[in-house]
């Protein structure tokens, strides 16, 4: 029996969401058509959009689907940034691909700034305070690290910005499922979100946008989505999403204290936790074996029947290190020693002392 500790790169699907997109597979309609079967699909894609709304404390006009996290942050980056006002941005070194991504399109017609982070990956509030007193257009961050589980101080980041009339941008992907959402809708302009991290289906996302603003699609081609994501939307997804869509406090304070059970095992088999004492969402552990590269851990336990991580799956198969890891000034050879573990709801105790039997030979070995 295989043990899944990669929740970060993707969670397991989930009986509701299967259940919800059988149920909507079995609908013919196109949910823009008016006639029976039309009106059928569009009952499934509204009856999901008012449980994501809920997710986000927000109402159902407020969210845009998408085809996952990436383009929710692509619309919401680009659409903030070209917003009228100085063309300038400001971000961190240790966000997801999605998001660097996103910031390094407008390269060509903005000023991009890197906000210095502390080696937790946490903002640096002098930084970004001296940073946007000349005021600019957007600063975009994560709620929550994606390799760490760092948790970012949103409230005293958009104080900032909000201060200096700068509008704000968070991607919530790690942070769904996880933390409640409505804190973040209530100081940033747009949050976006993965229906896969909730254990919906990979393929679907949304972008939470504040009620007023404006932002241009990226493909302005029809009509859906109130004219801000054209495309017909993709009924069966977003019925697994609508599923899936929600916080639960027990399950994540299940998760939260498997992970401090797990982390404490891990450091008594003397490895070390990277931003063990900074706040963080209560299912990541980042960890390092001094003199040993992280990739022969992670090949090592997957042979033993057990899934985890170096880092993003969107930088999987790259032969650099951890652009987050560089950030947070590690050098090459340190920012390889990475493992991540990522828990989800599912996991168990027996598990986790698996996984902590089976470490100490594997580490040794790798260390050789």
């Amino acid at each position: 029996m295989r043990i899944y500790l990669d929740h970060n790169a993707t969670a397991p699907l989930a009986y509701a969401a299967r259940e919800a997109m059988t149920a909507a597979a079995a609908i013919t309609g196109n949910p823009s058509s008016i006639h029976a079967e039309g009106r059928a699909a569009r009952g499934v894609v509204d009856l999901a959009r008012a449980k994501v709304a809920a997710l986000f404390g927000g109402a159902t006009d407020e969210i845009v689907f998408t085809s996952g996290g990436t383009e929710a942050d692509v619309l919401g980056i680009v659409g903030l940034a070209r917003l009228p006002g100085p063309r300038r941005v400001i971000t961190t070194a240790i966000e997801h691909p999605a998001v660097t991504g996103a910031i390094a399109s407008l390269s060509g017609e903005f000023s991009i700034e890197h906000v210095r982070v502390d080696a937790a990956g946490r903002i640096e509030l002098d930084d970004l305070a001296r940073r946007a007193a000349g005021g600019g257009s957007l600063v975009a961050v994560s709620a929550a690290n994606h390799e760490l589980g760092t948790i970012q101080d949103v409230a005293a980041i958009a104080a900032i910005a909000r201060a200096h009339g700068w509008r704000l941008f968070v991607d919530a992907v790690q942070a769904a499922g996880r933390a409640p959402l409505a804190p973040l809708t209530a100081l940033a302009d747009a949050v976006a979100i993965s229906a896969h991290k909730l254990g919906g289906p990979a393929g679907v996302g949304a972008l939470w946008i504040r009620r007023g603003l404006d932002l241009a699609p990226l493909f302005p081609s029809g009509h859906q989505e109130r004219g801000r994501r054209a495309g017909t939307e993709n009924v069966i997804g977003i019925a697994g999403f609508g599923a899936v869509a929600s916080f639960e406090q027990p399950r994540a304070d299940h998760v939260r204290a498997l992970t401090a059970r797990f982390e404490d095992a891990l450091v008594s088999l003397g490895l070390h936790v990277r931003a063990r004492t900074a706040p963080r969402i209560g299912n990541t552990i980042n960890v390092r074996a001094p003199g040993a590269l992280g990739e022969s851990i992670v090949i090592a336990l997957d042979l033993a029947g057990i899934a985890c991580s170096t880092g993003a799956a969107c930088t999987s198969g790259s032969v650099k290190p951890s652009p987050v890891l560089l950030g947070l000034g590690e050098d090459e050879r340190t920012a390889r020693e990475a493992v991540r573990f990522s828990l989800g709801h599912e996991n168990t105790d027996d598990e986790v002392a698996r996984v902590v039997a089976v470490l100490p030979a594997i580490v040794a070995r790798a260390t050789r």
